[in-house]
């Protein structure tokens, strides 16, 4: 398996309406840095999508946006190439990446304090239905990894873990926590 394409969503405490406006200034400043990582190339704005996926900065390396469909709003990481290693170190890696930008954005001065992280709570997603289809033999195969990743991250046994069971969906995770109490928590353990 050559995993590239995970999804790391860091969920936020969210009013009824979500403001999704307040990340255009801080996107639009972000796409002029030509030296990030990411590789910005671009920002999209679909704001106007009920429970979409809200603002979006578009890298070469991934993609981050404010994304407000279910299971709720949160900041997510969508990485798309540069993932060596084994598995583990792949899934930990997108963790690390998605930390490090909700950290950064979070810092903005323009980021709304209504949207507060829950750094207890977390979805992981495999964006790749023909190498990780949502089947037996991918949690097989990946299972371990993942769990391998977020005993690194939360401690072994101190999160729950609830697999996406619609084979129609994405294979992927909600995970949670009720140890991890700060982002600076997570971090240490990366």
């Amino acid at each position: 398996m050559n995993l590239q394409r995970i999804n790391v969503k860091l969920f936020v405490d969210s009013p009824d309406v979500v403001p999704v406006d307040s990340f255009l200034p801080i996107f639009a400043r972000w796409r002029k840095d030509q030296s990030h990582p990411s590789g910005w190339v671009d920002m999209a704005d679909y704001a106007h999508v009920t429970r979409g996926p809200g603002i979006m900065m578009i890298g070469q390396q991934g993609n981050l946006s404010l994304d407000c469909t279910d299971p709720g709003p949160g900041i997510l990481y969508a990485n798309k190439k540069d993932l060596d290693g084994d598995d583990r170190t792949r899934i930990l890696d997108s963790f690390r990446r998605a930390l490090a930008l909700a950290r950064t954005l979070i810092d903005e001065s323009g980021y709304p304090d209504a949207l507060a992280p829950r750094p207890g709570v977390w979805q992981l997603t495999f964006n790749d239905r023909l190498e990780t289809p949502n089947n037996e033999q991918t949690d097989q195969a990946l299972r371990p990894a993942v769990d391998a990743a977020l005993d690194r991250m939360f401690g072994q046994g101190d999160y729950t873990v609830v697999p996406e069971k619609d084979s129609l969906r994405r294979y992927g995770f909600l995970i949670q926590s009720d140890k991890i109490v700060s982002l600076d928590a997570i971090s240490s353990n990366l």
